[in-house]
């Protein structure tokens, strides 16, 4: 008998309450991308629809304005910490209609088929992402839709930006180091078809952010806020001392250092890859 699938790693970052904080930002960020590839791929009023991976609830959230109060979304997670906010943020919205349940929906059973299943950063944690796309599939209808949206986590910069391109190479290391797919979004179209399921429909994403922006003391806030949360393993893995970083005054140097620069900087690739289920 095969071994179940696995998430190949804890999210590195952590659920700390400021790190479900940056993820709630990270959602206003790509809030209109991912509405745009869901509705492309057919999620629409009355379905209903499993979010997995959901965190604090920003992507279930989501859908749920696209199936409307007819609909029904059900948010799947390994965190508890993140599941607590997702359960209180809905009862604030009065949400009757989006639930969240504890566990890995690699390995989870459901009464009934979904509509669609969604994901947002979630493949990337899996030891192997085709086998979890095949699993999700099963909690999906023949005819039901697979979105999912992951990137190639490597910001740049021009002209080089050193303290911006550390961040991210950090970042990245951590990442590899827990065991996550640093670059799971350039894979999404492989990774469908290896699955057996039907070649993707896909959608891209960049954001850039001039010198001279009046966000960039913001965006530098928010780029230091991930490079907190992976702070221990940082100094566990022996890729750089607290000392050399200066974490309290990080965001600062690095907003002084992009606008002396005068050059501009690239987020990641957004990736969305969905595709409908073929018949049985």
């Amino acid at each position: 008998m095969p071994e179940p699938i696995q998430q190949s790693s804890q999210y590195a970052l952590g659920h700390s309450p400021q790190e479900l904080d940056r993820l709630a930002f990270q959602a206003k960020i790509l809030e209109p991308f991912t509405r745009s590839c869901f509705e492309q791929a057919g999620v629409t009023a009355g379905m209903n629809v499993l979010d997995v991976g959901s965190g604090a609830g920003d992507v279930a959230f989501l859908v749920r304005e696209l199936v409307g109060a007819d609909g029904q979304v059900t948010g799947a997670d390994r965190a508890p910490e993140a599941l607590e906010r997702a359960r209180q943020r809905a009862e604030a919205l009065g949400y009757s209609n989006v639930t969240f349940v504890h566990g890995d929906p690699a390995q989870m059973t459901f009464d009934e088929p979904f509509d669609a299943i969604v994901g947002r950063f979630v493949l990337m944690y899996y030891r192997d992402p085709v086998e979890a796309l095949r699993c999700f599939a099963r909690h999906v209808r023949s005819g039901g839709i697979l979105a999912f949206q992951e990137s190639d986590n490597a910001g740049r910069s021009y002209p080089p930006a050193p303290l911006f391109d550390r961040t991210f190479e950090l970042m990245g290391k951590v990442q590899e180091l827990s065991g996550a797919v640093r670059c799971m979004g350039p894979m999404l179209y492989p990774s469908f078809i290896a699955a057996g399921l039907p070649a993707p429909t896909l959608a891209t994403h960049v954001g850039a952010l001039g010198s001279q922006d009046p966000a960039v003391d913001h965006i530098a806030e928010f780029i230091v806020m991930g490079l907190r949360g992976i702070m221990p393993a940082i100094i566990k893995h022996g890729l750089a001392t607290a000392q050399e970083l200066d974490i309290e005054t990080y965001a600062k140097r690095m907003a002084e250092e992009f606008r002396a620069r005068g050059g501009m900087l690239t987020s990641p690739v957004f990736i969305g890859a969905w595709a409908r289920k073929a018949a049985a």
